[in-house]
């Protein structure tokens, strides 16, 4: 017999990762007293104290601190397992979280061959700016674009990349500068950290604080939608434009191409044990993302 109930840990972990009892009862649903009580009888069941109160703020104590630590991966892996039998029951389902432009650009136009391979298997994909929580939103695997490093995942390389400037075919009627320093003319289209504008103008030599007409929007999916409908200029990673540039959508300008300091991560929680519907849908996205290298 375990000293104390699984739900006093459930709510001591959201007590201690919100530092506030009436942030942890709205997450669970339960009165500020219920949490309150909760802690007081296993602070007494573990006989030490878990929290304690400098001025109006919560702090975890140093058994707190240790107890959080030890738990919150195991109620990680509950959680999932929990997630994973209920799912079962239904329809076989892998679900995904990337970028929009990613899903929009890359993912999608490729995933009807990994559906005819796999009819059975849906894929329900979440498309998402920021970082999504796994384990929250019972997220089987996130394509992620960034260094590689996430706290509490496991993170595996799918995908380097490359940056150069694109326009439509159609942009001021097809008037295109023929040099780097000539873009200072143009309107220029970009997200709003510019950070694709900034690696590859260290590569081309221009200083971009000498762009005269930009437009910033919040993605680099509505960036290249800007572009595709002619309204200037951007610096887009190859993952996203090489098929709108097959497909006449899309023109490359000058031969100058920047290495993205970022690139695309297979990630999945940390120890999680992959079903072999998750397996096949990672094997298939190497494959995938290989072929596209050699292209």
């Amino acid at each position: 017999m375990f000293p104390t109930s699984l739900n006093s840990l459930v709510t001591f972990e959201a007590a201690a990762r919100h530092k506030s009892y009436s942030l942890a009862a709205a997450e669970l649903h339960i009165t500020h007293s219920a949490i309150s009580q909760q802690m007081r009888l296993l602070e007494e069941t573990l006989g030490v104290s878990l929290f304690e109160r400098k001025g109006r703020q919560m702090q975890l104590t140093a058994e707190g601190t240790q107890l959080l630590k030890q738990i919150q991966p195991a109620l990680r892996q509950i959680s999932r397992a929990l997630a994973q039998v209920k799912t079962e029951k239904r329809a076989p389902a892998i679900r995904v979280a990337t970028l929009q432009s990613f899903a929009t650009f890359w993912l999608l136009p490729r995933l009807g061959k990994f559906q005819t391979e796999h009819p059975d298997l849906a894929i329900h994909i979440q498309a998402a700016i920021g970082l999504v929580n796994l384990d929250k939103t019972q997220t089987d695997i996130a394509i992620r674009f960034g260094l590689g490093k996430w706290d509490d995942y496991d993170a595996e390389k799918l995908l380097d990349d490359q940056l150069y400037p694109v326009c439509s075919p159609a942009f001021n009627a097809g008037r295109f500068p023929s040099h780097p320093k000539q873009l200072r003319s143009y309107r220029i289209l970009s997200v709003e950290n510019g950070r694709e504008w900034q690696n590859w103008s260290q590569i081309a030599g221009v200083d971009i604080g000498h762009f005269q007409h930009e437009t910033h929007h919040s993605d680099s999916n509505l960036m290249l939608t800007a572009a595709k409908a002619g309204q200037g200029i951007a610096v887009a990673r190859h993952s996203l434009v090489a098929g709108e540039i097959e497909a006449g959508n899309l023109v490359r300008l000058f031969d100058i191409i920047a290495p993205s300091d970022y690139s695309y991560y297979l990630v999945t929680p940390k120890g999680l044990q992959k079903s072999e519907a998750l397996q096949a849908f990672e094997q298939w996205l190497r494959k995938e993302a290989q072929a596209f290298v050699q292209q």
